[in-house]
């Protein structure tokens, strides 16, 4: 697979987390959520998305690396937005299984989680 970034083009990682922010901004519009749901993910999603890059950058530069589960747990929190951005922007943590495994886990637990609470009516 070539490189996002020398091609030009957006992998399917940016394409769902495109998606996935869409979503949160048309259900802010649509009343459907709550204004501090939408922003809370926006800005765990770009937290996520510095912590995947400075990650990068201290791997390649052999500096100390953030740990995986800070990753995960700001991924699980509301972050993998940013964090499936960041990993389709600059081809980090995409080819290790244990690491994807764990982080489509809390993916699915975060909008499990989500989805409860919207449908139990625990969020405005």
């Amino acid at each position: 697979m070539a490189n996002n970034r020398r091609s030009g083009r957006a992998g399917w990682r940016t394409a769902a987390a495109a998606v996935a922010l869409a979503a949160l901004v048309a259900g802010w519009a649509g009343a459907l959520i709550a204004p501090a749901i939408a922003i809370g993910y926006g800005g765990l999603s770009c937290i996520a998305f510095m912590l995947y890059r400075n990650d990068k950058n201290a791997a390649q530069a052999g500096r100390m690396r953030t740990r995986e589960r800070t990753l995960h747990l700001i991924d699980l929190l509301g972050g993998w937005p940013g964090g499936l951005l960041a990993q389709d922007r600059f081809q980090h943590k995409t080819r290790k299984a244990a690491f994807q495994l764990v982080f489509w886990a809390t993916v699915a637990i975060n909008c499990a989680l989500l989805g409860w609470l919207l449908s139990a009516g625990r969020l405005p």
